[in-house]
This record gives structure tokens, C-alpha cells and sequence, in this order.
């Protein structure tokens, strides 16, 4: 995933899924840092659902796994990204 694509693009994508709360280049950098720490197969739904906007149940087809295998994956990596951003921007010089 290349995560360069669309400065736009993340930006929707974060507000669409972590609420409007968290503007600005510090909230973009900490969610750039923690999606690294997903796992490949996380990234993967993620990137099919907010970049390709892909339906959940051809992402489950596309990842080996059922409609609801996909929510509960997209949803788990979610709620890591809204954790590790929301630790990072409470921690001074944690975003880098």
C-alpha cells in the first residue's frame, strides 16, 4: 500500500472512520506511523475498502475469508489505528 497516493485521500479516509476531532499533519503522521504496525492482511482490507471503496463481501472473497471474517478484520485494525494514534498524539515526540 502506498500510503503517498493521496494526501486528499487519507485525509477522507481517517475522517470517515476516526471522526473530525483530529485535524492536522500530526494526527496524519501518528496514523501513517501506526498503520505500519498493522499486519499485511490488515493493511490489505483496509486499503481495499477506503482506497479501492471495495464492498466487504469481495473483500472476504479477495482475502480468503467470509463477509463477516472481513468486518470483524477491518474492524479489529480500526480500533488498533484509533488506539496506537490517539497514544501517540498524547505522547510528546512519539509521531516521528
Amino acid at each position: 500500500m502506498q500510503l503517498s497516493d493521496s494526501q486528499t485521500l487519507l485525509d477522507e479516509s481517517w475522517q470517515r472512520w476516526a471522526g473530525k476531532d483530529l485535524t492536522g499533519d500530526e494526527a496524519v503522521d501518528a496514523l501513517r506511523a501506526c498503520l505500519e504496525l498493522l499486519t499485511d492482511r490488515a493493511r490489505d482490507a483496509l486499503r481495499m475498502r477506503f482506497v479501492e471503496n471495495l464492498p466487504r463481501i469481495q473483500i472476504g472473497e479477495n482475502l480468503g475469508i467470509t463477509d463477516h471474517g472481513a468486518r470483524n478484520l477491518m474492524q479489529r485494525a480500526k480500533t488498533q489505528l484509533r488506539e496506537c494514534v490517539a497514544e501517540r498524539l498524547k505522547t510528546p515526540g512519539a509521531v516521528s
